[in-house]
């Protein structure tokens, strides 16, 4: 009998280790089933974060002059303007800058507001260069917008 019990014995060790061995494992299947599906909804909230965090940063990306040029070659004057508009707010003692909205502007054919920006230029920095657009835009807006010639005395001009 001895024999017997000293079976017995070890077969109630075997089934409680196995027991034993069952319950962990079924808790790391139950620990898995959660842990993995929520690692993965967790990741998907991150990279959803992630990809609208940075669309915001590029709806507030940093403009400069160069897409104020890009726009005037892609022929969205709007845009060169507005972008324009916003850097000379930044920068308002920026000759080049102004040259270059004015540029904007007369492609957009916005000549006053064109002029204006040419003879800012010119007062920040008077060049040569500002000095013969700021006659030449001038001399275009004299051209749209021509003035009878009328004597001084009042009397009807000679034809």
């Amino acid at each position: 009998m001895n024999n017997d019990e000293s079976i017995l014995a070890e077969l109630r060790k075997i089934s409680a280790w196995t027991d034993m061995s069952r319950k962990a494992t079924k808790w790391m299947l139950i620990f898995f089933a959660v842990f993995i599906p929520a690692f993965i909804v967790f990741a998907v909230l991150v990279e959803q974060h992630r990809s609208k965090t940075r669309e915001d940063a590029k709806a507030l990306e940093k403009h400069d002059w160069y897409d104020v040029n890009q726009s005037i070659h892609t022929c969205d004057f709007d845009k060169a303007i507005r972008i324009g508009e916003e850097l000379i707010k930044k920068s308002p003692q920026y000759p080049e800058g102004h040259y270059r909205l004015a540029a904007a502007y007369v492609a957009a054919g916005k000549i006053k507001e064109a002029r204006a920006h040419y003879a800012e230029a010119f007062r920040l920095f008077p060049c040569e260069e500002y000095e013969k657009l700021l006659i030449a835009i001038d001399k275009r807006i004299k051209e749209e917008n021509p003035q009878p010639v009328a004597p001084a005395n009042g009397a009807s001009p000679r034809p």
